[in-house]
């Protein structure tokens, strides 16, 4: 009897085990069902918060727009510049309709496998996009109050030459005022004083009642690189380039910069090759810009087709002289031999200022005749130099 009940129970254990397996393929299959019942409607979200990220972005592609257009049509007018968190701006948004393109073209491919990590990246963008069209609001405005550098003077000595250089400024002057002339070249040896000539022009032409609004200096870097020099014409005219790198696209929106401007004054100093200004962007009518440069070589102003060009002459010999001996700073007389030495050293700077004053400088409180003579060995070589 003992035997047959635990027959029965093993029996009933069985059954129990059976149902239990039966029961969790019952449960199996009915989460199957489940999922595929519900699973259109997984698709749906997906492509249902795909749909709003792209409204959103459209949203958002259309304040970039406006903002674009507001800022060219700013970008001509004086004393104003673009914030640097506009230009922020401007860069996420672009880095960020990169990469919902990309998410896009996931969803595109139909991997259902990455649906719920595309959903997840999906909702993450939409509130990207959400924070990107509430920071371009800008309340405070696109534009910043630029300083003008037109109007700073620079820091000058006072020029030297004598009646020499007054003729000379004031033909430059006449120049400007002549309706006839756009382009006025000054050229002359190195260390003649050009640079000391235009700085002084710069600045009258910046506080006169002259009819020009606009006066920008640039020094000319060296070797000539156009696409430096439209960086450099573009900094001052507050003209930004962005990420453009063809020169004539940059020339057409420097040229373009320059004109609405209108009478404007441009000072390119120490230029020591020749180039067309077209192809920088400069214009050439006389009531839209003046251009006005230094070089060494007049070969420069001509094959630049200047319509004026005046030569800065070394000093004369009794002005150099007097120049030196200012420089020197006496406090007593020179001994005869020092001052013969003196003398030739003066000869030897071939009238430039620049080399006049230095030599004098070095030379200031010096009383050994051998130090005079190693600097007129030194002043003899810089001639031999400058000839060559």
């Amino acid at each position: 009897m003992g035997m047959e009940f635990l027959a029965i129970l093993a029996v009933c254990s069985m059954q129990k085990q059976f149902l239990e397996k039966v029961w969790e393929k019952i449960e199996l299959l009915m989460n199957i069902w489940t999922f595929i019942r519900e699973c259109p409607e997984l698709l749906n979200s997906l492509d249902k918060k795909t749909e709003s990220l792209e409204q959103k972005l459209d949203t958002l592609r259309s304040l970039e727009e406006d903002i674009n257009t507001e800022l060219e049509s700013a970008k001509f007018l004086p004393h104003k510049k673009r914030k640097r968190e506009v230009e922020v701006w401007l860069r996420n948004v672009q880095r960020k309709k990169i990469d919902i393109q990309s998410i896009k073209k996931e969803v595109g491919k139909g991997k259902h496998f990455l649906r719920p990590w595309l959903e997840s990246h999906v909702e993450k963008n939409i509130k990207e996009v959400e924070e990107l069209h509430e920071q371009g609001k800008f309340p405070q405005g696109l534009l910043l109050d630029a300083h003008h550098t037109s109007r700073d003077a620079l820091l000058t000595t006072p020029l030297l030459g004598g009646i020499s250089t007054k003729r000379i400024m004031k033909r430059i002057w006449e120049c400007f005022t002549d309706v006839n002339v756009s382009r006025i070249g000054i050229y002359g040896v190195e260390g003649v004083g050009k640079t000391a000539i235009l700085m002084h022009i710069h600045n009258q032409l910046i506080e006169s009642t002259c009819p020009f609004y606009h006066v920008y200096w640039i020094t000319v870097s060296q070797p000539l690189s156009i696409f430096k020099l439209q960086n450099d014409i573009a900094k001052e005219v507050g003209l930004d380039f962005l990420d453009e790198k063809d020169i004539r696209k940059r020339a057409a929106k420097l040229y373009k910069a320059l004109k609405r401007r209108e009478r404007t004054v441009l000072i390119l100093d120490d230029v020591w090759k020749h180039f067309l200004p077209e192809e920088v962007g400069i214009p050439n009518k006389v009531n839209e810009c003046k251009l006005i440069l230094s070089t060494r070589s007049v070969d420069v102003c001509r094959k630049m087709n200047f319509c004026e060009t005046i030569k800065v002459e070394p000093l004369s010999d009794e002005v150099a002289e007097k120049l030196f001996m200012e420089k020197l700073g006496l406090r007593k007389p020179l001994a005869p031999a020092i001052e013969e030495i003196a003398k030739l050293i003066i000869r030897q700077c071939g009238g430039l200022p620049i080399w006049i004053i230095e030599m004098a400088q070095r030379m200031r409180e010096v009383d050994d005749i051998s130090e005079w003579r190693n600097a007129l060995t030194e002043a003899r070589e810089f001639r031999r130099e400058l000839n060559d």
